[in-house]
């Protein structure tokens, strides 16, 4: 008996196309031939149906389809499927891209990371299934490779396998439990995502050479970061230009070009760590973050945009960072953009040469928390995680008032921040029109249980042809 049993996706849209995904859960070796199907409206009629075919689903990858459909027209709504001789998918619902010569009609874009399945519930990715949207950006941590919550306190639900991820079957095994979670199941139903990978798809503190979370007991690095990359593009759809490459643009539209980045696994040198003094002086001119092959792609990807607006997804954020640290002083996160400070320069000395003095929005992730920073070139907004553990919680546990004391801290001590929430789990809504971009954080209240109740932390405004953050008197409305 074949089941569709881990749901639909659609991902990386262009004007003419768009990547469709699943998986068949079958009862034998396989393979299985699997029938695709694209058409105007949800029902399927005959004479809606505007692409179909075959494709297969076999062991080799873990039974997952990838189907890459093209000859579609242009910012247009579809739904898809896919069957086999006794079993149907369930109908999902995708959106192609503008083209570059289009009218300048507004994009609605979605920011989310930092799912961990022990700590809660996915209502953030429910939220977003809700909202119209026309694609999602997920800038890593798609799930968790260690077990760690459960060791501070009480999952909320267990990981299946237990404890660390190291083979291609231990992975393929959590990205297979993530995918029966019904609201990541409504999420890729819904929207088009486009998606990079951050350390926890590998390890925690994953740089090109190892991580901070591999120990010996785990083998060779080599052999589970293969693993951890195989399972990866089994089951996350992503338009590659190269055997191990997450960066691509998407376009927009006229009115934007997105292009996503890796930061994590193609160029990133060993941060400097363990430094009692200020991180920035540790040696940190000469590390790489991305990489001479993806410096040379980013340039000549962002020289050639006509678009309005550049959006760039990246996994870190790229804004400054001074907190107090442990052993005294004044200091950074080196696993993000401050821990490589020159390449931050560099990238904006790059935009501003191609053209880019601002109309730059960068779309972070990972520190679990809400943030909305000024840029030399821009402005930067962060999104909370969907479920990991808050800022707040993992670095001021149970000590009353220290968020909010902490909060008051990041902003007098960084200038440039706008926005700061340590506590919330949430997600950002990103509007883009001709004269703004405007993004909106909206928080969940709770993940104990699922339930959808949300509400507005904050919105910040970046215009067209200026820098600087200006607060937003009230939401984006709802299409």
């Amino acid at each position: 008996m074949i089941v569709f049993r881990h749901g639909v996706a659609s991902a990386d849209p262009l004007p003419d196309g768009v990547l469709l995904w699943t998986r068949c859960t079958t009862g034998g070796p396989g393979p299985v031939a699997v029938d695709w199907w694209v058409s105007r409206t949800a029902e399927r009629a005959p004479a809606d149906v505007v692409a179909s075919g075959t494709a297969e689903a076999s062991a080799a990858a873990d039974f997952t389809v990838h189907v890459d459909v093209g000859g579609l027209e242009p910012a247009t709504t579809y739904w898809y499927g896919f069957t086999t001789s006794d079993a149907s998918s369930p109908v999902g619902r995708t959106r192609t891209a503008p083209t570059p010569d289009a009218s300048l009609v507004p994009v609605r874009l979605g920011l989310t990371s930092c799912a961990y399945w022990s700590c809660g519930f996915f209502n953030v990715y429910a939220n977003l299934a809700a909202r119209d949207l026309d694609l999602v950006v997920h800038v890593g941590d798609y799930l968790y490779e260690n077990d760690f919550v459960s060791r501070r306190r009480s999952a909320v639900r267990a990981h299946r396998p237990s404890g660390a991820l190291v083979t291609l079957a231990d992975y393929r095994a959590r990205y297979a439990q993530y995918r029966t979670d019904p609201d990541l199941q409504a999420l890729h139903a819904r929207h088009p995502v486009v998606a990079v990978w951050d350390d926890h798809e590998f390890a925690g503190g994953a740089w090109r050479r190892g991580a901070t979370d591999h120990r010996l007991r785990h083998g060779s690095w080599e052999a589970r970061r293969a693993a951890a990359m195989q399972a990866y593009f089994e089951w996350v759809p992503v338009r590659r230009a190269g055997p191990e490459s997450v960066c691509r643009t998407i376009g927009l539209g006229p009115l934007g070009d997105l292009v996503m980045l890796d930061t994590r696994e193609v160029g990133r040198d060993r941060p400097a760590t363990g430094a009692r003094r200020p991180v920035w002086r540790v040696g940190a001119t000469d590390r790489s973050l991305l990489g001479e092959n993806q410096w040379r792609w980013l340039e000549a990807e962002v020289s050639a945009s006509k678009a309005r607006w550049l959006l760039v997804g990246n996994q870190v954020m790229m804004a400054p960072l001074r907190f107090l640290n442990v052993g005294g002083g004044i200091g950074v996160n080196p696993g993000q953009w401050d821990g490589y400070p020159a390449e931050r320069d560099r990238l904006y000395e790059m935009l501003r040469r191609a053209g880019w003095p601002s109309n730059v929005a960068v779309l972070s992730g990972d520190l679990h928390s809400s943030w909305a920073a000024e840029l030399p070139v821009g402005g930067e907004f962060v999104s909370p995680s969907v479920t990991s553990d808050s800022f707040a919680r993992t670095v001021l546990p149970g000590v009353p008032g220290a968020s909010t004391l902490a909060r008051r801290w990041f902003l007098s001590q960084n200038r440039h921040l706008r926005m700061a929430d340590l506590d919330r789990h949430g997600y950002v809504a990103v509007d883009v029109t001709e004269e703004r971009i405007q993004g909106d954080w909206w928080h969940v209240d709770t993940i104990a249980r699922r339930d959808p109740s949300e509400h507005w932390a904050g919105g910040w405004t970046l215009y067209e042809g200026q820098l600087g953050l200006h607060r937003a008197a009230a939401p984006v409305s709802p299409r």
